[in-house]
């Protein structure tokens, strides 16, 4: 019986250290740098925001989105790394943004810290090239789960439904997926998002 108590105590204190642990890492991992941003309305796990023009480290990957965004991580990690030129190394921000481009074809895109140009950043490896995204308002909608398990297309749904709801309806026919968290972080953890740019302004009646 005293063997079966020291046990539960023993494993409980494991879990303990563990869940600890966990949660350090999922602080450190919320406390990573994100593009300045304002948020114009936010309802539950719905927002619209308005961003400044981003940097971004961009590459192609061709497959399904799973695929994708898995072979173009690996690209664009050995560029802020430093493993694919010779330099020092990038901050690393979030999100790390996915959009379709076409059949089979995906833009896996890193967000370059702010305040970082072309001039300041590392001359990019073969494959992967530096843009400026403009000034954009998106609506958003944030969900947990790992990447390859959750139906991305449900989660549009529903933010064009919300988006709907408040009178918004001229959000743009192509999503932009967002990811917040490495692979280390448990599914029920990790932040996700599907962005649907916005007009900023309603277009000049001609």
């Amino acid at each position: 019986m005293e063997r079966k108590v020291k046990w539960l105590l023993g494993g409980g204190l494991a879990a303990g250290f563990v869940l600890a642990g966990g949660l350090r890492y999922l602080a450190k991992e919320r406390a990573t740098p994100e593009p300045p941003h304002l948020t114009v309305r936010e309802e539950g796990p719905f927002a619209i925001r308005d961003y400044a023009a981003i940097w971004v480290a961009e590459t192609v990957a061709y497959g399904d989105r799973r695929d994708a965004i898995r072979s173009g991580f690996r690209t664009l990690s050995d560029y802020i790394f430093g493993h694919s030129h010779d330099g020092d190394t990038i901050d690393m921000t979030v999100p790390v943004i996915e959009e379709a481009d076409g059949e089979g074809r995906w833009r896996i895109r890193f967000v370059m810290p702010d305040g970082e140009t072309p001039d300041t950043l590392p001359e990019p490896p073969p494959g992967v090239t530096l843009k400026q995204l403009p000034a954009t308002r998106v609506g958003v909608v944030e969900f947990s789960g790992r990447p390859e398990e959750v139906n991305m297309g449900e989660q549009e749904a529903r933010l064009r439904r919300w988006l709907h709801d408040v009178d918004t309806h001229d959000a743009a026919d192509k999503p932009l997926y967002a990811f917040y968290s490495s692979p280390a972080v448990p599914g029920p953890m990790r932040r996700n998002e599907v962005w649907l740019p916005i007009p900023l302004e309603p277009p000049v009646a001609t």
